[in-house]
């Protein structure tokens, strides 16, 4: 097997564990002030909270509830066990890998 299918392999499981991580933060976040903390984290940056792009963070992450947030961790965790499942058979090279590779790309 060629050696660019062992990069894709480690890239995929790269990205899943990238996402797996995500995941484990937003569930660090159910039952906190997310208003709260986004709005120190404008003023982390120096930015204007009344400015369009600050406001539009601050109110997006307001909006944010503890089922939302179980539910996107949820769903980094569906998607990190797909590409954990597509680098380990592009690794031990199945040939239903590049297939589930196609096919979760196209998802």
């Amino acid at each position: 097997m060629s050696r660019g299918v062992y990069i894709v392999a480690w890239f995929e499981a790269a990205k899943g564990g990238l996402v797996l991580l995500v995941g484990f933060g937003l569930l660090a976040l159910v039952h906190q002030d997310i208003q709260a903390m986004a709005e120190q984290l404008v003023q982390r940056f120096h930015l204007n909270p009344a400015s369009r792009y600050p406001q539009i963070f601050i109110h997006a992450l307001s909006a944010a509830t503890d089922a939302r947030l179980w539910f996107l961790a949820g769903t980094a965790l569906a998607y990190a066990i797909i590409r954990f499942i597509e680098a380990y058979g592009l690794w031990r090279e199945k040939r239903w890998a590049e297939w589930f590779a196609a096919a979760s790309g196209g998802i």
